[in-house]
């Protein structure tokens, strides 16, 4: 039965590839010399800062529009973000067209990278306030999580607090979950609750930082597994495995 339900999940990933928006920036540049665009990706990954990438076909005034006030923008981001344009048919610029799926894309439009390679955002651009701009910014935990659904495995987020160690028994199941038959398609990530930086993040989880255990699973594109507060085993994970495959049929 497990296998067959780890044959049915394996497929609900390759379903959930052909509906992500965007690949998950992670793939390899072409041999040869890097093109501008994957340059800046590297310098900005390099700073720890988030990529801003403002592609356009047609440089004019409806562009200009847009893209000054967005520039205005970024220069109070550069503490935190750099970024940069790239003109949609540029050749050496093709493959990493390709590799975000702009092709057929109205433009101009805005992809955001975090250091580790995740898409925060991918979106029309559009005159957009700040306050919109910045919440593309990811906080660690966020984007090992985005990364990892958008590799398409499934995460495991533990928000636990520190004093939870190796031992404990809710600890212990998750990595017995991660060890068994889905360990291939699984990424633990650990996370203290009452971390600042990850307030906002595991706020949108319904994650209460004075809950010590919290254990949510997460299936890609963003499909919420189950949410577990308290103490959990192998087989409650399991169990909701087994309902999020029936769910989807």
């Amino acid at each position: 039965m497990k296998k067959i339900l780890v044959r049915a999940l394996t497929a609900l990933v390759a379903a959930a590839a052909t509906i992500s928006v965007c690949c998950n920036g992670a793939e390899p540049a072409p041999e040869g010399q890097p093109s501008g665009g994957e340059a800046a990706i590297k310098q900005a990954a390099a700073a720890n800062k988030h990529l801003y990438i403002f592609f356009y076909s047609e440089d004019d005034a409806a562009t200009q529009a847009i893209r000054k006030p967005f520039e205005t923008v970024m220069a109070k981001m550069a503490d935190v973000a750099q970024w940069t344009a790239l003109k949609t048919d540029a050749p050496a610029e093709k493959a990493l067209v390709e590799r975000f799926r702009l092709q057929a894309v109205a433009m101009p439009w805005i992809v955001v990278l975090a250091p580790n390679g995740a898409v925060t955002m991918s979106r029309l651009a559009v005159t957009m306030p700040e306050e919109k701009l910045r919440a593309a910014i990811a906080s660690p935990c966020q984007q090992k999580c985005l990364k990892t659904l958008q590799e398409k495995k499934m995460v495991v987020l533990c928000a636990y607090a520190k004093n939870v160690g190796a031992d404990d028994p809710t600890v212990k199941a998750v990595n017995e979950f991660k060890a068994g038959a889905y360990g291939k398609l699984t990424e633990v990530v650990r996370v203290d609750p009452a971390d600042a930086v990850e307030a906002p993040f595991l706020k949108r989880l319904n994650v209460d930082p004075k809950h010590e255990l919290t254990t949510v699973v997460v299936f890609p594109p963003r499909s919420l597994v189950g949410r577990f507060v308290g103490p959990v085993t192998e087989a409650g994970l399991e169990a909701a495995m087994r309902q999020f495959a029936d769910a989807c049929g």
